[in-house]
């Protein structure tokens, strides 16, 4: 409505020595002031009280706006309400909602992904899996979902991301798919996304995922071929070749062998290579026991070797107790960094110079029955397969050597035995048979 101000009037008013007011009517006030500012204000009554309310300055306010604010301010008044608290209000609302907008802007998928490694790492038994983790993001999923807001992330950005690592390296890729889908999940835990999964392998394969042979077992070489892969392997340089012997002759994993301390050997009696129960696979029961390994004489030479290496100096089998002792809790197969253990892709990075050395026209020489290259883990499986087709009876004492749990919880809390003394001569007749040189006769069948 119309008021006693105007356009020309409310910009002419001067600032003067003291403030003074220009009123337009309907308790809407040009306040001018010393400095020549000008406020306006919205002159109500709240409960029988006169409030003087700031509607804004002049000319980021104009005379319009200013008169349409005072409206909106009697209306409040008269209809019984506070308009400065319902100000105040809206204000703080407007004030939470560019909070949260501002931190949904910062709520990256990269940034959660950081928040939830950092808030996950105390729990992870390795101080490695934390920086595997972020290398293994950056290189696979940052690029196409880092920046995108964690609610955002959708199916057809997953498929995105996952396309070259699931396609060239679908193990690294199954990892990857996993972590993604765990970020995301925690993401929907704190509210922060819809809780659902659209980094579901079985959703992504009916969204167009291309089948890998992720689901088949590790590439694993026949059994009939690992005393000749040994012979091959001891032209191998590096800790990386004798960490990857060491994998065969103990049929052990290959992170419990890069784990690997002195500190673990014990020369009384029969060498035994004890690894703790942190180290081993993660168990489906709370507690993990210890493993007990016995170690053939081929293990110790290929840990002398090893020892000679590390420490760039010489050594054999019979010094190894003296040895060992001197190097009490340092480990086997050091990295670069002599504090850290040899990465998993230095065993594989092994088999795979093997494998590349041969004419560009024939298969790899050390590849399992349907012709994958066999990778270090696979060893573990033509242990077990050399067992069952040579030593039946001996299959339960093989999965003691493979550190497997009992199926039947009810059993396995009988069967406490860890049958050591079985093993002792499994072990050595294995070791044997790896170390004798030529391909011998076996079955060709693949392990994996």
């Amino acid at each position: 409505m119309a008021g006693n101000l105007d356009a020309k009037t409310v910009e002419a008013a001067k600032k003067r020595e003291n403030t003074y007011r220009l009123s337009d009517g309907g308790g809407l006030l040009l306040e001018v002031r010393p400095t020549g500012a000008r406020v306006w204000l919205c002159r109500v009554t709240v409960h029988g009280r006169r409030r003087d309310m700031g509607l804004g300055g002049y000319p980021a306010v104009t005379l319009k706006e200013a008169r349409e604010k005072a409206a909106a301010a009697r209306k409040i008044a008269v209809d019984g309400g506070d308009p400065v608290a319902e100000r105040e209000r809206l204000e703080r609302e407007q004030a939470a909602q560019r909070k949260v907008a501002a931190e949904a802007d910062m709520r990256t998928f990269k940034n959660v992904a950081l928040e939830f490694i950092k808030a996950e790492a105390p729990s992870w038994r390795s101080e490695r899996t934390a920086p595997m983790w972020e290398a293994s993001l950056e290189r696979w999923a940052f690029p196409e979902l880092g920046a995108l807001p964690v609610a955002e992330v959708d199916r057809p950005a997953v498929l995105r991301a996952m396309g070259e690592v699931w396609r060239t390296r679908p193990a690294t890729g199954r990892k990857v798919v996993r972590r993604i889908g765990a970020i995301l999940r925690y993401a929907a835990a704190h509210g922060w996304r819809a809780n659902d999964n659209p980094a579901d392998v079985r959703m992504l394969r009916h969204a167009g995922l291309p089948g890998v042979p992720g689901g088949r077992k590790q590439p694993s070489l026949p059994w009939g071929r690992v005393p000749a892969f040994l012979a091959r392997l001891d032209t191998m340089p590096g800790l990386g070749a004798l960490a990857l012997r060491l994998v065969v002759l103990t049929a052990l994993r290959s992170g419990e062998v890069r784990n690997a301390r002195w500190s673990w050997i014990s020369f009384d009696g029969v060498p035994t290579l004890t690894v703790p129960g942190e180290v081993m696979k993660a168990k489906k029961t709370g507690e993990v026991q210890a493993h007990r390994v016995p170690v053939s004489a081929a293990a110790l030479e290929a840990l002398a070797r090893a020892y000679a290496l590390a420490n760039g100096t010489s050594g054999s089998a019979a010094e190894l107790p003296k040895l060992a002792a001197l190097a009490r809790d340092a480990l086997i197969f050091p990295s670069a960094k002599r504090t850290t253990p040899l990465s998993d892709m230095a065993l594989s990075a092994v088999m795979r110079r093997m494998n590349a050395d041969r004419p560009e026209d024939m298969p790899a020489p050390w590849r399992d029955a349907d012709g994958r290259e066999a990778v270090p883990h696979g060893f573990r499986a033509a242990f077990s397969t050399w067992v069952d087709d040579t030593r039946p009876a001996e299959r339960e004492a093989a999965e003691k050597a493979l550190a497997h749990e009992v199926a039947n919880k009810v059993s396995a809390a009988y069967r406490r035995s860890d049958l050591f003394d079985r093993r002792q001569p499994l072990m050595r007749d294995w070791a044997e048979y790896c170390s004798s040189g030529p391909e011998r006769k076996g079955s060709a069948r693949s392990a994996a």
